[in-house]
């Protein structure tokens, strides 16, 4: 079983989105996968909670190991509390707060395999694609602002449960992200 958690000492940088999908991505791919929402406001069991995830998500870590290919963690902005597992996908906005703080953050996980995960990028703006492109020359993953990935989670979907504008891609930068994490490349 592979333990993933997305984890941030930031707020706002989509770790639910993140995990959602990602999940998702491996659901899809033949996966069984059980996401534990272990941020106080429960944002991934509201989505839940709509009945459409194919895949379950449960309040908090379950006291018997599951049978499961990933278990995923959403956990809540902490710096103090470094998540327990063997990979972090660590996201981030493509701003120099964010940066900062994910930087600050890094030498407490240095025991982790960790994937940083650019979210939420908008190429259109020069500042945020030259710092995008700056950290995926330095290995990090990209994702891309997309409108479906709102408009899916309003649904209580994920984007792989949609087939309107958009989905394509986004799927893609998650079987994309889902490859990595399996084939251990950094």
């Amino acid at each position: 079983m592979r333990r993933i958690a997305f984890w941030s000492p930031k707020g706002g940088v989509g770790k639910t989105t993140l995990a959602l999908n990602f999940a998702a991505a491996a659901y899809f791919s033949g996966y069984k996968v059980l996401v534990c929402d272990l941020d106080p406001q429960k944002s991934a069991i509201d989505v839940f909670t709509e009945n459409k995830l194919p895949f379950s998500v449960v309040p908090e870590v379950p006291l018997v190991t599951p049978n499961v290919d990933f278990l995923i963690f959403d956990h809540s902005p902490d710096i103090k509390n470094v998540p327990f597992v063997e990979t972090i996908i660590l996201p981030m906005r493509p701003s120099i707060l964010d940066l900062k703080a994910v930087n600050r953050s890094i030498r407490l996980v240095r025991d982790k395999r960790l994937i940083k995960c650019v979210n939420a990028l908008d190429t259109r703006r020069h500042d945020e694609r030259v710092m995008a492109m700056k950290l995926y020359s330095e290995g990090a993953h990209l994702i891309k602002d997309r409108s479906i990935y709102v408009r899916s989670l309003a649904r209580g979907e994920t984007v792989f449960q949609s087939s309107v504008y958009g989905s394509k891609d986004a799927q893609n930068e998650f079987k994309r992200l889902l490859d990595r994490v399996i084939s251990g490349s950094d």
